[in-house]
């Protein structure tokens, strides 16, 4: 067995690769936030920069935990690479270690570091989406501006009072009762069209949206302001949760709670389901990740092939990840059953990996 000294500085050595790999994705993520905000700033001088720039940054920790598979491929691979070309696989292979034993740190170290990210850090990033929406939409409220969006507004159908109305949002916070970057159209009961409202920010109250802001434009008049604008709804806060609610920004630990809530209010749990699930199996496709990238580049590193390698490595990984991405789509339809979109993926890849291993290792 390989001894607990080689075994710690073989996890040291690929834990310092990983986490190297995530600072790199953090901080290109951070530098494209900055670039938009220089742009928002050119485009208008009266643009809160502090409140704007701590906008973009607290977004950054979200959008940055889609990045640990990959700092998990690419550090495994860096990581493995640099032990070749060192020739301290090669001198560990000699004094009768396998490959196995090789992994075994670094699966470990995986397997925590996909602990860590779903109980700890994705808790963290998701407080701070929260911060960054809210600030947002009180930047928004304050500054009467419309909301820019480039992925377009979700759009929900409603009744209350004596008008119908479709309502979409282009954001949304506090669990989908706030709304950021809101169009309303209102029609009577005829179906004849009345007005069109735009507001920066809508609120949730019961019975009505309360938009923030507001102009009405009705045809034939001239758009009008509103500081505050009522719009009827006879919908309930579940059935705007279940449109407006953004999945991600609920967290590991609140999930149980929320699908326990929905569950009662007869409300379709598919989606907090998945993304339950999906968190949970985190881990495991951290671990499926090492194993991909130790196929392709556990060989001696003078082969003239490795550069194919670790390029079909890199592809592998990818495919691995929209597979993920697709299966999880699937899963949120209802299509697939949320565990097996969750978990499939990962195990899969487990599977294949270590009888690709078993074949290049024990032949």
């Amino acid at each position: 067995m390989i001894g607990r000294t080689l075994a710690m500085y073989f996890a040291a050595r690929f834990a310092k690769m990983v986490l190297a790999m995530f600072i790199m994705y953090f901080a290109l993520i951070a530098m494209v936030k900055y670039f938009e905000l220089v742009w928002e700033v050119m485009r208008d001088d009266k643009t809160d920069v502090w409140l704007r720039t701590a906008v973009a940054l607290l977004e950054v920790p979200a959008i940055s935990e889609h990045a640990f598979p990959f700092a998990a491929l690419f550090g495994s691979i860096a990581a493995f690479v640099t032990a070749n070309r060192r020739l301290e696989i090669v001198v560990a292979r000699a004094a009768g270690i396998s490959a196995w034993q090789f992994l075994l740190p670094a699966t470990l170290v995986s397997l925590f570091v996909g602990i860590f990210v779903v109980t700890v850090y994705n808790p963290l990033a998701v407080a701070a989406e929260q911060l960054s929406k809210s600030l947002d939409a009180t930047y928004l409220a304050q500054s009467q501006k419309i909301f820019e969006t480039t992925s377009g507004p979700v759009w929900l159908r409603q009744a209350g009072g004596d008008t119908e109305s479709i309502i979409g949002a282009s954001e949304s916070f506090n669990s989908g009762l706030g709304l950021i970057g809101v169009t309303a159209m209102v029609f009577d009961r005829q179906g004849a069209f009345v007005e069109r409202v735009d507001a920066g920010t809508a609120e949730y109250a019961p019975g009505e949206w309360i938009l923030t802001n507001a102009t009405v434009t009705a045809p034939g008049k001239t758009p009008v302001q509103h500081e505050g604008y009522r719009l009827p709804t006879e919908l309930g806060p579940d059935n705007v949760k279940q449109t407006f609610e953004n999945i991600n920004g609920i967290s590991f630990w609140a999930l149980p709670h929320v699908i326990a809530l929905a569950e009662r209010a007869g409300i379709s749990t598919d989606r907090y389901r998945l993304r339950f699930n999906s968190l949970l199996a985190t881990p495991i496709l951290l671990v499926s990740m090492v194993l991909v990238a130790a196929i392709v580049s556990l060989r001696f590193s003078r082969s003239k092939e490795l550069g194919y390698m670790i390029l079909a490595g890199i592809g592998v990984g990818f495919v691995l990840y929209v597979v993920t991405k697709i299966a999880r789509d699937l899963g949120s339809s209802g299509i697939v059953p949320a565990p097996i979109a969750a978990w499939a993926p990962a195990i899969v890849a487990i599977l294949i990996g270590t009888t690709v291993l078993l074949h290049l290792e024990d032949g």
